[in-house]
């Protein structure tokens, strides 16, 4: 049994945890890793490079497909006659011999979830399957020129009135009439709606789709703040910086209408009519008196890191910081770090109050404070968030 993913470094969580699930179940199984960049090991058994040489579409300004997604097109290129390809946010909960084992003319997939139905009339088919996961015969899709055709329609098909899919839509417009749709048991999707849906704990492979990857990935990021999660998830959440800009607009009552917020350091309340009065969070990335602290009757109370000593009960892992750091070529702000978690803990709003990218001083520290934090590379990075409505900067 030959199980392929193809990933990128954004999903070296998932599939760290995906790979493992897939061994445990079928440990006689050889699972492959196919990316276009070099990537650590992550526990796969053979690792593929293919780097395509061309540009991809994409659904407009904000769509979060990254070119990953269509390197499921080269797979003929494998040196393999038949694989199981799976998406790194899927989890394999029982063995897969019965699949492997199906008879595959060309490919074997499910069909979508009940949007399926929209999609196969905008392309003129009877049903649309899901890339999630296939059965894949490459014998007989290297004989088909599957490359070149899929490669033709993913430049020329029209976009559909339902919009472009991405390898997905190609797939299923390449394949239209050889496609072999199998029970939804194979590939089913967590907080998706279906006509005739199944017990999850009846799927072989769980699909975690869209916020629900936080699920799968429970302790393995942020793992000491996870008593967090269940009040970010699905949530609005008020990040409050302390820029002496904040002070400029009265946001106040806004700020304490969100389900959670979050403060940082010496941000103590001096105008609530433009910073809030609310705290559920105060991340400190200094030591305060005790005293301090309780002047924000914060709910939570966690410390930026290891070396600083206030008594509290959650902390952000070394680890997260320094994957931080090293994407961002410096120590981040507590703002850029909370910012993080939130969007890993599956907000459904971020607002930042109070981020100006030190275009304002923080307005307690003296004129002459040196910053270590790199706010031009932050901003950057922030600014692309809201452009792709992850979060609103006010």
């Amino acid at each position: 049994m030959i199980i392929v993913f193809c990933i990128d470094k954004n999903y070296i969580d998932l599939a760290r945890v995906s790979l493992a699930s897939y061994r445990k179940q079928n440990p006689q199984a050889t699972l492959v890793c196919v990316t276009e960049d070099p990537i650590e090991d992550i526990g796969f058994d053979e690792y593929m490079q293919i780097k395509p040489k061309r540009d991809f579409r994409t659904r407009g300004p904000g769509d979060r497909i990254t070119r990953t997604a269509y390197l499921k097109l080269y797979l003929p290129l494998l040196p393999y006659d038949k694989i199981i390809y799976v998406d790194a946010d899927t989890i394999c909960k029982k063995p897969l011999d019965k699949l492997w084992n199906m008879q595959c003319k060309y490919i074997n997939l499910c069909e979508t979830y009940s949007i399926g139905k929209k999609m196969a009339k905008a392309i003129g088919a009877k049903k649309y399957g899901l890339s999630g996961m296939m059965v894949m015969n490459l014998k007989k899709l290297r004989e088909i020129n599957f490359i070149p055709e899929c490669l033709f329609v993913e430049k020329e098909c029209p976009v559909p009135e339902t919009g472009w899919q991405h390898d997905e839509t190609v797939i299923n417009v390449t394949m239209r009439d050889r496609l072999r749709f199998i029970s939804k048991k194979w590939n089913y999707c967590t907080n998706r709606k279906y006509d005739d849906p199944i017990p999850e704990k009846d799927a072989h492979i769980l699909h975690y789709v869209g916020c629900e990857k936080i699920k799968m990935l429970k302790g393995v990021r942020y793992s000491s703040m996870w008593p967090l999660a269940k009040h970010i998830y699905g949530k609005r959440i008020a990040i409050v910086g302390n820029a002496q800009s904040i002070f400029e607009k009265e946001n106040g009552h806004e700020i304490d209408n969100q389900d959670f917020v979050i403060r940082f350091n010496k941000g103590f309340i001096e105008k609530p009519i433009s910073q809030g009065s609310r705290t559920d969070l105060l991340l400190l990335a200094l030591t305060l008196e005790p005293e301090q602290i309780k002047q924000f009757k914060a709910k939570f109370v966690a410390n930026r890191s290891r070396f600083y000593h206030n008594k509290t009960d959650l902390m952000i892992p070394d680890r997260e910081r320094g994957r931080i750091a090293e994407f961002l070529g410096a120590q981040p702000s507590s703002g850029f770090i909370a910012i993080e978690m939130c969007l890993y803990f599956g907000a459904k709003e971020i607002n930042l109050y109070g981020f100006d990218f030190e275009k304002t001083k923080t307005f307690y520290n003296p004129d002459d404070y040196k910053t270590q934090h790199k706010y031009k590379n932050e901003e950057k990075i922030v600014r692309q968030y809201e452009k792709e409505g992850f979060l609103k900067i006010n």
